[in-house]
């Protein structure tokens, strides 16, 4: 595998150096013909191993030259707090040329001027052969452009990953009962189910060390927002309350449905949630939707089955995470991750090659083969309509119709600050360590935007 460690500034700066001093020579001759781009990507594990598994599917097909075409970046740890992609991109540099984005990245860098766009530049992208909530979440106002325009495509997402409800679909059925739409509804069949069950010992879980991003989906089930476009919202009254109206539901729940507060850290542990529900000690719970293949995964493997445990992925089902009652949408925290390019200087890069060797990437990870196996292989959610139209995998055609496609479902992307998700978690936290109120929380979260909003 051909894998290129991302440099520090300074080697940056270096190379870039040399480059103009070599472009500025002149040798009284026509230039020779420019080499093929040399296309870098970031690197990470799951598309390695996709793209090995097509590589080997025949003799002939373009995945077995991939690691010659196209140069994988692999970012050290030690780097990811000075934000290498940031830094990279702020010196147009063409390391990297493709990212690997989360979704909320994809607009912080798009505005800022960073990103190039995909459908209507030379890479031609479209956007249409995406699903369509997806492709939105992915799209952004260019930098310089009126807030009227309509946004770009900057990046193809790689799948559909969010917040999701997983169930005891067995009990609930056996109790006459359907997934919850709304909060009262969740509480009343833990009410019903959980003393008839005595291997059930919560209603719901969720994983603490996460509560940050699944709150978002709550929170914005209770009609409440942080930010609109790039404003803070957070104070206006309307949005006060629905965050103590969110946080207090689940607070209310801790003891009787939810682990109390001293019980939390037992599922701080990775994986510890999932364990719990594979072993039958919970009614609901919450996760991303990837986990529905780390279930089957889980329940395939040879383990000792405990009494009462899940023995097939048959008994789980899964739901939108439920709203307040009466409020007519439910949400998931979009996660995705999605390629997006950066901008490629109009001249002297040998700027048509870098487009061509772009698209042919594009081709190669954001096509109907690669979905549909990353869909066996990992659980993922396809984002092409022409991959999901062809899928044959049960678990993720369940998650995909009775989560993503349902009606009342709003795909929403956190803060594109990550100074804001920040700020959330650690104080949410907090709520649920049973150390500070509600109120309390808010209060600071409030002073803390408000300094951050000061800073810039």
């Amino acid at each position: 595998m051909r894998r290129r460690v991302l440099l520090t500034p300074p080697g940056w700066l270096k190379r870039l150096v040399a480059l103009c001093l070599l472009g500025s020579l002149g040798c009284g001759s026509p230039p020779a013909p420019l080499p093929p781009a040399d296309i870098t990507y970031t690197f990470d594990d799951h598309t390695q191993k996709i793209i090995r598994l097509l590589a080997e599917e025949s003799e002939v097909n373009p995945y077995k030259d991939f690691d010659r075409r196209f140069t994988g970046l692999f970012v050290p740890p030690s780097l990811f707090s000075l934000e290498p992609f940031v830094l990279g991109l702020s010196t147009e540099s063409y390391i990297p040329t493709i990212l690997l984005l989360e979704a909320h990245w994809v607009k912080r860098y798009g505005e800022a001027g960073w990103l190039q766009e995909l459908e209507r530049s030379q890479i031609k992208f479209p956007k249409n052969s995406l699903v369509p909530a997806v492709a939105e979440a992915f799209t952004v106002s260019p930098a310089g452009t009126s807030s009227g325009r309509p946004g770009e495509l900057m990046a193809a997402p790689a799948s559909i990953r969010g917040n999701i409800l997983f169930y005891r679909r067995d009990l609930l059925d056996r109790y006459g009962l359907r997934a919850p739409r709304h909060w009262d509804e969740l509480k009343a069949i833990c009410r019903q189910v959980m003393p008839r069950e005595r291997r059930l010992k919560y209603g719901l879980l969720l994983d603490p060390t996460r509560f940050g991003n699944d709150f978002y989906s709550i929170f914005w089930g209770f009609g409440g927002r942080v930010m609109d476009r790039d404003r803070f919202v957070l104070a206006e009254p309307e949005n006060q309350a629905a965050f103590l109206a969110a946080l207090k539901e689940i607070q209310g729940m801790q003891g009787s449905i939810l682990p109390a507060a001293g019980h939390l850290r037992r599922f701080e542990a990775e994986g510890a949630t999932l364990q719990s529900f594979c072993q039958g000690e919970a009614l609901f719970m919450i996760a991303s939707n990837t986990c529905m293949q780390d279930l089957g995964n889980f329940l395939g493997g040879t383990r000792q089955q405990v009494p009462g445990g899940l023995t097939h992925i048959r008994q789980v089902g899964v739901a939108p995470i439920p709203s307040q009652v009466r409020h007519p949408r439910r949400y998931t925290n979009l996660e995705s991750f999605g390629w997006a390019v950066n901008i490629v200087p109009a001249t002297g890069w040998n700027a048509l090659n870098v487009i061509d060797g772009v698209r042919q990437f594009l081709k190669l990870v954001v096509n109907e083969a690669f979905q549909l196996q990353a869909a066996e292989t990992w659980g993922e959610v396809p984002s092409l309509r022409g991959a999901l139209e062809k899928m044959q995998n049960p678990q993720v055609l369940q998650v995909y119709n009775d989560v993503f496609a349902v009606k009342d479902l709003v795909i929403r992307v956190r803060p594109h600050r990550p100074q804001v998700n920040v700020i959330l978690s650690r104080r949410l936290k907090e709520v649920l360590d049973g150390g500070r109120s509600p109120e309390a929380v808010l209060q600071e979260v409030l002073q803390d935007l408000e300094r951050l909003a000061s800073a810039g």
